[in-house]
């Protein structure tokens, strides 16, 4: 029986307006991106993102700030962008400080409110401590039970040991939990852990999948008896 929701965040409950994680709207305001070559921003992306790695141990905004401000120092300087410096310490604060890097999707609030009246709701997501002032900014963070962020354990979904925080804390036991996110990879670690789970595929790109797709979090879609029912019996095979 079905007790908990266990959700990421990224392009389930959120999407990046600009497109991209990194690149906030205070980038794009101070910085002409079409004047910048695109292949050597994303390697400079690339290049720096081990500073900014969600399995650092990064445990308050504080931390987050000094992480991101070195992070978008060296892919500024990188791009060979004037006054990178200055133009850095702005898009840090923007994006560990202020709210527009995140747009909650229009179902969110609703449907969560929805299911929090017969499950358990639990986020566990590969971020940084500033989604936690996000959630509760948009008033959303007090409809989990528990919300647990990689940087501050140390840990990311791909290593396979954040999951155990749930299951240990609220002693999950096998079919007890549906795990929603947008990456396959993430949902074979999920389904190892015994977790039920559900491919998030909020622009609806994804054909075919091996697990269930979701592309919102009606009820309906999310908490299927039927296909819970199918699902178990396929991992039996």
């Amino acid at each position: 029986m079905i007790k908990y929701v266990i959700w990421d965040f990224g392009r389930v409950l959120a999407y990046p307006p600009t497109g991209y994680w990194q690149i906030t709207p205070k980038f794009l305001k101070l910085v002409d991106i079409s004047k910048i070559n695109a292949e050597q921003l994303k390697n400079a992306i690339k290049k720096y993102n081990n500073i900014i790695s969600c399995n650092l141990y990064i445990k308050d905004c504080e931390e987050e700030y000094k992480h991101m401000l070195e992070f978008y120092e060296r892919v500024l300087e990188d791009c060979n962008i004037s006054d990178y410096e200055s133009k850095a310490k702005e898009i840090a604060y923007n994006f560990v400080y202020e709210f527009d890097k995140y747009k909650l999707y229009d179902d969110v609030k609703t449907e969560l409110g929805e299911l929090r009246r017969d499950y358990r709701l639990i986020l566990l997501s590969d971020n940084w401590p500033s989604v936690i002032e996000y959630m509760k900014k948009e008033e959303i963070y007090e409809y989990f039970e528990m919300v647990y962020v990689s940087s501050i354990y140390g840990q990311e979904k791909k290593d396979g040991l954040f999951f155990d925080n749930p299951i240990k804390d609220f002693d999950i036991k096998q079919g007890e939990a549906i795990f929603i996110d947008d990456n396959e990879k993430l949902l074979d670690i999920a389904t190892e852990k015994g977790l039920d789970v559900r491919l998030m595929d909020r622009e609806n790109k994804v054909s075919e999948s091996k697990y269930k797709i979701v592309s919102n979090l009606s009820l309906q879609s999310i908490i299927s008896m039927w296909f819970w029912i199918i699902n178990t019996l396929n991992n039996k095979e």
